[in-house]
């Protein structure tokens, strides 16, 4: 094939790819221009996720008429002068393509006044075909609106997700940015509705309310200086700020660590593995924490210009700002973890309600040796039948239960050698198949709460439950709207009784929205909530409770793996136990 130059639409809509992935990064380009133009005050609304319009006001500096046009120029910026420029930059959107981007792919319209000019000017742009510039009523600042994006570049639209989800994207964008300037009054409004609001008070305790909401930010301390833990501080060339969760408060993925790098939202693997290493030993495994850190780096020893939508960056002294935010996280968890103390366990009772009057039969505590075979053969005798008349052929042997190790795992005996428990696995496989149950019998069993209980969502897990609202109905869950990111929680499936059921609903939120695990919506959400309804490994079970949960899981269709797929026991055999005795 001839090499041939491409023509200036093809090229247009090639830059736009690099810089305009999706609806966010609109609103990213737009929010940072704002931000460059002095606003304080910054109103993002949307309609569809985005994809029909986005329009960003701001009350910043505007443009003038002979500007303006150059504002939708490729390689036009106001923001440096000369290549050196790049080392000591503080602005946002110096590569000077975002406008022409957005420009190329959608129906854009710029309406600019400067403070000092007594009418504005409107400049539109149809998928890169500009109308000329006309003189306009307007107050002082930017509105930028774009409509259709994407709709010339097919291919481009068709990947997107769904409204909820772009939305979501949209929202973390603007908490991102408002995180990075408290002092700057953001608002974000979805389909006319406020989402997310800032007062601008510059107090970034403030803005962590306006973002997460007051719960969360309740278990957010501010990352304590150097020195404040009694040690002499050192000198480091980066200020290490912002807010850190108490381990209490965790994600089941990373998207609750937000870095900021002379207030430039930045994604940054490195800087999280610091994060995640400070915590470590205080987090459960597959559990994250929330943080909002900031650093103040000489803009000379950062490099902010090495990805093309500018998320990206590269330091020169990356150990230093690595150990300075290891340091600084670790600090301050030293100084407040220890008032969390240890949390008490208490044990609730395996079964639903029509069942708990079996587990009170005998008190293993005052029970003679023979006593646990005695009650054993008895269990087995009920179960047999039981399982007999549900016609179907049993999936595991008889078990006898001997104790519990580590408070764990369950140790019993079969006809056949040991078999090791874990009691975690088994009662969630337990769960999930009463659950599964009630669902085909049309009967879930549903526990009303006495009061409702109010819970803000994060952007993320409003949209998960806006995905899963009909799974989460058929399933028990009574959640309703409550105004904003907040909903309110008036029941549970009776299988959740055991839990906390606002902390258990945003945990499985939080998992649905990295996929969860299921051969179906339904069964993925079942399989979270019998997973986060059921007993956990370090619970000490009573001999009763033991032989309860083994009766249930004995009774079990598919006993062998809980809803994730792991293992619910190991078999030990008696042939295996004489051979490593040397018995034969």
């Amino acid at each position: 094939m001839r090499i041939q130059v491409l023509d200036e639409a093809t090229i247009a809509k090639i830059a736009a790819g690099e810089v305009i992935e999706r609806p966010a990064s609109v609103v990213k380009e737009l929010v940072e221009n704002a931000l460059d133009a002095g606003a304080r005050s910054v109103v993002v609304e949307i309609l569809a996720g985005g994809r029909e319009c986005i329009r960003v006001r701001d009350d910043g500096a505007g443009m003038s008429a002979a500007d303006l046009p150059l504002a939708i120029e490729r390689h036009a910026t106001s923001k440096l002068r000369r290549f050196e420029d790049l080392a000591s930059l503080r602005t946002f959107g110096f590569r000077g393509e975002a406008l022409a981007s957005i420009a190329a792919v959608s129906d854009l319209e710029i309406v600019t006044r400067p403070p000092d000019s007594e009418h504005g000017y409107r400049l539109r742009s149809v998928f890169g075909r500009r109308t000329a510039l006309e003189l306009a009523a307007a107050a002082p600042g930017t509105v930028v609106t774009v409509r259709d994006l994407f709709a010339n570049v097919p291919a481009r639209r068709s990947f997107l997700r769904q409204e909820n989800t772009e939305t979501a994207y949209i929202q973390r964008v603007v908490g991102a940015y408002a995180l990075a300037h408290p002092e700057v009054r953001f608002e974000f409004l979805s389909e006319g509705r406020t989402v997310l609001a800032t007062d601008g008070s510059g107090r970034l305790e403030n803005a962590l309310v306006g973002v997460f909401g007051a719960e969360i930010a309740a278990q957010m301390v501010p990352i304590a200086e150097a020195g404040e833990d009694g040690a002499e501080a050192q000198p480091v060339p980066v200020a290490v700020g912002g807010y850190i969760g108490l381990p209490t408060l965790t994600r089941s993925n990373r998207q609750g660590m937000l870095f900021f790098v002379n207030r430039r939202w930045i994604e940054s693997r490195p800087l999280g593995v610091a994060v995640e290493q400070a915590y470590h030993t205080l987090l459960l495994v597959g559990r994250y924490p929330v943080v909002v850190v900031h650093l103040d780096v000489p803009p000379g020893r950062v490099d902010v210009n090495v990805h093309p939508t500018k998320r990206e960056v590269r330091f020169a002294d990356e150990r230093v700002v690595f150990h300075a935010i290891q340091a600084a996280v670790r600090r301050t968890l030293t100084l407040h973890t220890p008032a969390q103390g240890i949390p008490a366990v208490n044990f609730s009772p395996l079964s639903p309600p029509t069942l708990q009057r079996r587990l009170v039969l005998a008190d293993p505590s005052r029970a003679s040796p023979a006593a646990p075979r005695a009650l054993s053969r008895a269990a087995e005798e009920e179960q047999v039948p039981a399982q007999e008349e549900a016609g179907h052929e049993r999936a595991l042997p008889v078990l006898r239960v001997l104790g519990q190790l580590h408070s764990t795992y369950i140790i019993a005996e079969g006809p056949d050698g040991m078999y090791l428990i874990d009691q975690h696995a088994a009662h969630e496989r337990v769960l999930l198949e009463q659950l599964m149950m009630q669902y085909e019998r049309a009967a879930v069993d549903v526990q009303v709460l006495l009061e409702p209980l109010v819970v803000e969502l994060t952007a993320t897990q409003l949209a998960v439950l806006e995905d899963y609202r009909e799974e989460l109905a058929q399933l028990g869950y009574r959640v309703e709207p409550f105004g904003g990111s907040a909903v309110a929680i008036r029941g549970v499936p009776a299988v959740m009784h055991r839990r906390s059921p606002n902390t258990t609903l945003l945990a499985i939120l939080d998992e649905l929205a990295g996929g969860g695990r299921g051969s179906s919506r339904l069964e993925a959400l079942a399989i979270s909530t019998a997973c986060h309804s059921a007993i956990r490994a370090g619970q000490e079970l009573s001999l009763a409770e033991m032989r309860e949960l083994v009766r249930q899981l004995e009774a079990c269709t598919a006993p062998r793996a809980c809803g994730h797929g792991r293992p619910t026991m190991l078999h030990l055999s008696q042939q295996e136990l004489e051979r490593q005795f040397a018995r034969r």
